[in-house]
């Protein structure tokens, strides 16, 4: 409890004493008590002391030089100034009791027989108390939070050691000010900036603070103070630690218990980012097993796999979420990497991991350079049919959208393997999703959602190691188109593959490529007198598409 100006005339000596003016400021707390000797007495001071004087040091000022005077010690935070004025002034000037009632600052007249040791003594008796006091205070109040950081009692329990020292609300909030604790107190926080900048600090802390103001809706909507302590972990990443004034306001004591609190909450949190970076190395090296298919180190596996709760007894399907900045050239690229690509990617990362989680709760990640591995667990009757592969795609395009509306010069391509029925068979679908993603890339664009499974007779183009190897199956019709000198032979073979894509539909490929009808028309001509392709051949035609992908997969290899 504070030691006040009002605590001080329930003194049994101080029983006859009047305040003359400035009994707003009966509640001032007092930090130390002195005597005024001189009349520069305000360049001493630090704030808090209660003045004990005669008015002799002023005796000669004028009206103006009182009222001053008695301004500058209330700028300078005194708590009182107790005048004995008998002996050399015989009247307390009514300035000095008109400017004390101004400021706030309680003008106290002591009896004549009243020697200054009678307030002296007793007043540094009472903050020597009040100072033991404190420090009891606080060693019983760091002693219950030591001992719940020792017993690992994680943040809530924290929280509530907090409500219940300060009798306020106390919550714990995100970076971006989401309740993280459980609270049954609801505010909104109010905009009002010059109230959180202007406002004192009550007492100096270890941890920075600043006031908000906010409304409540308990016991009554009113507006409310609350005191924002933002707390830094090892990881650089800011919780705000938030008291609100609902009940009462902050005190001092308080304050000791809000420092203790915040020291207990870094330690933990810094404890969690600890256990957090070991655990993701656990689960890595896990899956890292996994997917190189260790098969000597399946026993191993299973045993630290079960540590963490993990079934792998059941299916899992593998899932690859690549992160393409496609919107930058080469060497704009090579020349941002360091600060804003990856500043850009770091970020979208973080989009990425949030919007995977939400639609698959129950998947497992690893991240590896710029792509995200999902296993996910999947029902093994589920995986059989394809309302499965239907329902995953969907929300692999939903996490797409997502992250198209947080980082628009940032695309995302998914690769899908199939159902690995086994834990064995768990490398194999990470083959297969990365087979997906690179074929996906050529045959469908930088944003396909493509599933191995689907990819039919293109799935064969996987099994060559060395793309030119490839080039052999092109159709000799088709190298023809390739190697002729026609000065449009870029717009002959995009014309052919969009008309091959629409099932040999001139008007459909007409609109996908903006050109009139028979444009696409003349250019076909044109390709039937270079290579002597015959559209209606159903076997050339097909022998044609896989020509086409045959040469954008070589073509995509030899750009990367």
């Amino acid at each position: 409890m504070e030691f006040r100006v009002e605590h001080v005339l329930k003194m049994e000596r101080l029983q006859n004493a009047k305040v003359l003016g400035g009994e707003k400021g009966l509640s001032n707390v007092i930090k130390g008590i002195t005597i005024m000797e001189a009349p520069d007495i305000a360049d001493w001071l630090s704030g808090g002391e209660m003045l004990l004087t005669s008015l002799y040091p002023i005796l000669n000022y004028t009206e103006e030089e009182q009222r001053e005077f008695v301004s500058r010690l209330a700028d300078k935070g005194v708590s009182a100034l107790m005048i004995k004025n008998h002996r050399f002034v015989k009247k307390i000037p009514d300035v000095i009791i008109e400017t004390g009632e101004k400021t706030a600052l309680p003008i106290i007249q002591i009896p004549q027989d009243i020697p200054y040791v009678d307030v002296l003594y007793p007043v540094m008796q009472e903050l020597f108390n009040n100072q033991v006091m404190k420090l009891k205070y606080f060693k019983d109040v760091h002693d219950r939070f030591t001992t719940l950081s020792l017993m690992d009692a994680g943040l809530e329990p924290i929280i509530t050691t907090l409500e219940e020292l300060i009798g306020n609300p106390v919550a714990l909030y995100d970076r971006n000010f989401v309740c993280m604790t459980p609270t049954s107190f609801h505010t909104t926080p109010v905009e009002q900036k010059e109230r959180n900048v202007e406002r004192v600090k009550i007492v100096e802390t270890k941890f920075p603070y600043y006031w908000m103001t906010a409304q409540v809706t308990e016991p009554e909507t009113k507006l409310v103070e609350q005191v924002v302590v933002p707390i830094r972990t090892v990881n650089r990443i800011k919780v705000h630690l938030v008291v609100t004034e609902a009940y009462k306001p902050i005190e001092d004591l308080d304050f000791i218990a809000i420092e203790n609190a915040a020291t207990a909450l870094s330690l933990e949190l810094v404890k969690q980012f600890a256990v957090a970076e070991v655990e993701r190395e656990f689960i890595n090296d896990i899956i890292d097993d996994l997917l190189a298919g260790k098969g000597q180190m399946m026993e191993t596996v299973y045993h630290r796999a079960n540590l963490i709760g993990w079934d792998l007894d059941r299916s899992y399907a593998v899932l690859l979420f690549h992160v393409k900045d496609e919107f930058i050239s080469l060497s704009q690229k090579e020349m941002n990497k360091p600060i804003s690509l990856r500043r850009l990617q770091s970020k979208t990362f973080t989009y990425l991991h949030e919007a995977i989680r939400s639609q698959f709760a129950d998947g497992i990640m690893r991240s590896r350079s710029d792509t995200i591995i999902l296993l996910l667990p999947v029902d093994q009757q589920e995986g059989k049919g394809k309302g499965w592969l239907n329902a995953v795609k969907d929300k692999a395009r939903e996490i797409q959208e997502n992250i198209r509306t947080k980082a628009k010069d940032i695309v995302v391509q998914v690769g899908i393997g199939n159902v690995a029925e086994t834990v064995t068979d768990i490398a194999r679908s990470y083959q297969e999703a990365e087979d997906a993603l690179d074929l996906g890339g050529t045959l469908y664009g930088n944003e396909s959602v493509t599933a191995y499974a689907e990819l039919g007779l293109f799935r064969l183009l996987c099994q060559f190691p060395d793309p030119d190897a490839l080039t052999s199956f092109i159709p000799a019709s088709l190298s023809r188109l390739v190697e002729s000198k026609n000065a449009i032979k870029n717009d002959l073979l995009h014309t052919l593959e969009v008309f091959l894509q629409h099932n040999q539909n001139a008007a459909k490929a007409a609109h996908d490529l903006f050109v009139h009808y028979k444009t696409v028309m003349y250019r076909l001509e044109r390709i039937k007198e270079i290579t002597g392709m015959d559209f209606e051949d159903s076997e050339e035609m097909l022998g044609v598409r896989v020509g086409l992908k045959i040469l954008n997969l070589v073509k995509s290899e030899r750009n990367d």
